[in-house]
């Protein structure tokens, strides 16, 4: 194996790691604590309280919270965008530190692409703020 190969497969290692970690902590941390209930520690949306919209995260917490506890219908209803990425990290992670991943090209165009994930994001923002059905179920409730 050469030294770049190496290098990678340490960057992997650590990276996958601290990802763990970081995961476990947020899975303790939301099994332990209701982001719902009232005088939670968890904050809020900062965005939601200054303007009244909701942003692409709104709604995030209490899904980690409610796939935390296996909820995988009030993940949903929280923030649908949350199942889309969910599976897509560690394609990106993997992607990103160039490993070839066992994927049609198309899909991997796609996962690459910054401009298809901004504009994910931004038709998300502006779908989720629309007043009627069915874009008014992508407000988390």
């Amino acid at each position: 194996m050469d030294r770049s190969a190496r290098q990678r497969h340490l960057t992997l290692a650590v990276t996958a790691t601290a990802a763990t970690a970081a995961a476990a902590v947020g899975v303790w941390v939301l099994r332990h604590v209701d982001p719902n209930a009232a005088g939670s520690p968890l904050p809020g949306c900062m965005f939601y309280h200054l303007t009244g919209l909701y942003c692409p995260g709104c709604g995030m917490t209490r899904a980690l919270h409610a796939l935390a506890h296996g909820d995988l219908a009030q993940m949903m209803a929280m923030n649908p965008l949350l199942g889309l990425l969910i599976p897509a990290l560690p394609l990106l992670v993997l992607q990103g530190l160039g490993y070839r991943l066992p994927l049609p090209r198309r899909v991997l165009a796609v996962l690459g692409n910054g401009k298809a994930w901004l504009g994910l994001l931004a038709a998300f923002w502006v779908l989720r703020n629309l007043p009627w059905p069915p874009f008014s179920w992508l407000a988390p409730g």
